[in-house]
């Protein structure tokens, strides 16, 4: 992969392999698999490491990550009700992947229902 970039409708990416326009036309909309992960930095999660974390305190599980342009956000499912924190450590302080569990902090109106 040479680039990537956000787009309106996902990410455009280019391939140094894809040198002329019909050879991107010839792989556009197709899955593209990673063989491997770059290295993470300190506090650097990817997302299925952070999907069915339990959810301290107050309970629930973390089912979702959302994309966002300034950050994350993860949807946590707490009984029947469904609502997104923004993954900053002012709000995630603590995430222990190993421990299976991060903890949110309580803020009136924060983990009430989007839906």
């Amino acid at each position: 992969m040479r680039a990537v970039r956000r787009a309106d409708k996902g990410h455009q990416v280019a391939f140094a392999e894809a040198t002329s326009r019909e050879a991107a036309d010839r792989i556009r909309n197709r899955d593209v698999l990673v063989s491997e992960r770059r290295p993470l930095g300190e506090g650097e999660y990817w997302p299925d490491q952070l999907v069915g974390l339990d959810v301290r305190p107050g309970g629930g599980r973390v089912t979702g990550v959302v994309g966002g342009p300034a950050q994350a956000r993860l949807t946590i499912k707490r009984g029947d009700v469904a609502f997104e924190v923004p993954f900053v450590e002012a709000l995630v302080p603590v995430v222990d992947v190993e421990g299976g569990y991060l903890e949110v902090v309580e803020i009136d109106g924060l983990t009430e229902s989007t839906a």
